[in-house]
């Protein structure tokens, strides 16, 4: 009976992958090494430096804690920013769904409005259809400029239990153009006057959530709360996004 091929003659190249596979072994998966430069090597050293300030402070020399005092600041640093890349990341990719069929949302809403205004002779209703394309303009930008680091405030809710019942007047699609606005709306209308640049600004400003994350507080980001049963619930109904920043997505 011919010898079984161990793991270690797989991962070694002696035997085929796919031959292995089909014969049972398993390959083990490789650990990404923790090498300098990586996130995984400056968390290291950051807490190598603050275990070595906890025990050697008194015989270290001046100019060496000096030295260790700026590498460990450099290194907080860039693990600030990488858990708020991370954070933003996973904002961008909860809401992103949400964003996008707004926009679209009001995109056809501003066509239907264009097409009414190009066909329409009274004054009066001018005015009214001029007024709800402003509306319908600014929402496009609230949809696309709201900030990314922000819990999203929807501008065309879903009807509730009362408003599908029987007997209820269905509601007109441009009707969601005259119900209330959150704040932040009218911040986005006033830096469409402004410029992009101004609309950008608003995107990426920081939030007090954001900025508790980057700082590492456990305030900043929910966790998952286990239930009895094995199963996984977020404080918020966070959804983990994808790590890639759709942020193309939304734009124009």
């Amino acid at each position: 009976m011919p010898k079984r091929k161990s793991r270690h003659e797989v991962e070694n190249g002696k035997i085929n992958p796919d031959r292995a596979q089909a014969m049972g072994i398993k390959r083990k998966p490789k650990r990404q090494k923790v090498t300098d430069g990586n996130m995984g090597w400056i968390k290291k050293r950051a807490r190598a430096i603050e275990r070595l300030f906890e025990h050697d402070n008194a015989k270290m020399p001046a100019h060496v804690r000096g030295d260790l005092e700026r590498e460990l600041a450099a290194h907080k640093q860039r693990i600030a920013e990488d858990r708020q890349r991370k954070h933003r990341s996973k904002m961008i990719g909860k809401y992103h769904m949400v964003r996008f069929f707004e926009r679209k949302k009001a995109t056809r809403r501003a066509k239907q409005i264009k097409k009414q205004l190009a066909e329409t002779t009274d004054p009066g209703e001018k005015a009214r259809l001029e007024s709800d394309l402003h509306i319908a303009e600014v929402d496009i930008d609230y949809a696309i400029y709201y900030p990314f680091l922000e819990r999203y405030i929807s501008l065309y809710a879903a009807p509730g239990k009362e408003e599908k019942g029987e007997g209820k007047e269905k509601k007109s699609p441009i009707d969601d153009l005259h119900t209330p606005r959150p704040p932040i709306w009218s911040d986005i209308e006033k830096a469409r006057e402004e410029g992009k640049a101004a609309l950008e600004k608003i995107q990426n400003r920081q939030s007090e959530a954001a900025e508790e994350v980057k700082k590492g507080k456990k305030g900043g980001i929910e966790k998952q709360k286990r239930l009895p049963s094995g199963k996984k619930t977020s404080g918020g109904g966070d959804d983990e996004g994808g790590e890639s920043e759709n942020e193309a997505f939304f734009e124009e």
